[in-house]
C-alpha cells in the first residue's frame, strides 16, 4: 500500500484527545512541582542569624538584672517558698536565657552534652549547668543552693 492510496475500508484514524486532557494533565504536574517545591521549603534549616553586638551598658543592666534574679530565688529557696530542686531549676534557666540575650547562643534549649561540645565559649555555662544538674534531677533534693547560686553569679558576672 502506498501513501496516496485511501485507507482500506473499515479503517478509521485514531480520535483526538479532548483539550480538557491536556490541562488535566498540565495541572496535575504543576500540583506535583508545587509540592515539592513546599515541601522543600518547609523543611529547610531556618537561616543562622548573628545578632547584634551587646553594648556595654545594656551588659551591664543585663548583669544587673540577672544578678538580682538569682539573688530572689536564692532568697526564696532559703525562705522555703520553692524547694532546692525548683532553686536550681530556675538557676539552670536564669544562667541559660543570660547567655542567650548577651550571645544569641541557644543556651535555654541546649543539653549538658550539647553545651559541653560547644567549645571553649560555653565551658562557663557548661560547668554550672553541670553543677545544678544533680539538684535538677538527682533522686534525692539537695541540700543547699548556696554553692551553686554563687557559680551562677560568677558567670553572670564574667561573661562578655
Amino acid at each position: 500500500m502506498r501513501v496516496a492510496d485511501p485507507p482500506p475500508p473499515g479503517f478509521y484514524a485514531p480520535d483526538l484527545y479532548a483539550g480538557r486532557w491536556l490541562w488535566i494533565g498540565v495541572g496535575i504536574l504543576a500540583l506535583v512541582v508545587l509540592w515539592y517545591v513546599f515541601v522543600w521549603s518547609s523543611t529547610r534549616p531556618a537561616r543562622v542569624r548573628i545578632p547584634a553586638r551587646v553594648t556595654t551598658d545594656r551588659l551591664s543592666r543585663l548583669r544587673e538584672d540577672y544578678t538580682r534574679q538569682i539573688d530572689l530565688v536564692l532568697g526564696r529557696a532559703d525562705r522555703g517558698e520553692i524547694t532546692q530542686r525548683a532553686g536550681h531549676q530556675q538557676l539552670s534557666v536564669l544562667v541559660r536565657h543570660f547567655v542567650q540575650e548577651v550571645s544569641g547562643i541557644h543556651a535555654p534549649t541546649m543539653t549538658l552534652t550539647e553545651l559541653t561540645a560547644t567549645g571553649e565559649r560555653l565551658t562557663p555555662v557548661s560547668q554550672v549547668v553541670g553543677q545544678l544538674y544533680p539538684g535538677e534531677f538527682g533522686p534525692h533534693e539537695a541540700q543547699t543552693l548556696a554553692g551553686a547560686g554563687e557559680v551562677a553569679k560568677q558567670v553572670v558576672g564574667r561573661w562578655s
